[in-house]
């Protein structure tokens, strides 16, 4: 699992790498970006919040529809490229696995989005951290999660075999058949979709 300095080396050629990439991890990465545009509806100023905005893949085509966008990392060097997309956005440098900054923490969003970031928290982090976002959403708003993220665990453990040492066995990546119990504890109504053979979104809404 790659640090905030692994993330700053990769920022310049991170979205050409992603352009490139076929298999585990990114299997399917644009169809899961395009399903999660799909979801945020009528995106003309309403505020968005992307968690792990690297370099701004998720979001700029909300942008460039009218969101205003927030985006949090923690690479500087993503951010820098994020902002060059989004000269308008709000950019703030924190580490997720610590929480969110606490300007963060005051403000209100329609959708609060996230790409390829949550599989550094455990899955009792990720429904810890998903309670506090909770906080933070606007009446009528929706969390969309897209991740690495499988079905079932069979699917799961097929992918593992399949690809073999490529696995990171340090990420931790949600498995819905049992993740969509553990959020009924948030109170939060839930939306599981598969995407490609790796790679899932999660919708959450009250």
């Amino acid at each position: 699992m790659l640090d905030n300095k692994g993330f700053d080396q990769w920022a310049g050629k991170y979205d050409d790498d992603i352009a490139k990439a076929k298999g585990y991890p990114f299997e399917g990465y644009y169809q899961v970006l395009a399903y999660v545009h799909s979801k945020v509806e009528k995106p003309q100023d309403k505020k968005v919040l992307d968690i792990g905005i690297g370099t701004g893949l998720l979001t700029e085509e909300l942008y460039k529809k009218g969101a205003t966008i927030y985006g949090v990392d923690f690479s500087p060097k993503m951010i820098e490229e994020a902002s060059t997309k989004m000269p308008n956005g709000k950019f703030y440098c924190c580490d997720i696995t610590q929480g969110l900054c606490s300007e963060l923490m005051e403000m209100k969003f329609n959708y609060i989005v996230s790409s390829y970031a949550l599989h550094h928290l455990t899955d009792e982090e990720k429904i810890e951290f998903i309670n506090r976002l909770k906080e933070l959403i606007l009446p009528g708003g929706k969390i969309i999660l897209a991740d690495v993220a499988f079905e079932k665990f069979i699917d799961r453990e097929n992918c593992q075999k399949e690809v073999g040492e490529e696995w990171d066995s340090d990420e931790y990546y949600i498995v819905a058949e049992s993740f969509i119990d553990m959020l009924k504890e948030t109170g939060f109504k839930s939306r599981y979709t598969q995407i490609s053979i790796c790679g899932g979104v999660l919708e959450l809404w009250v």
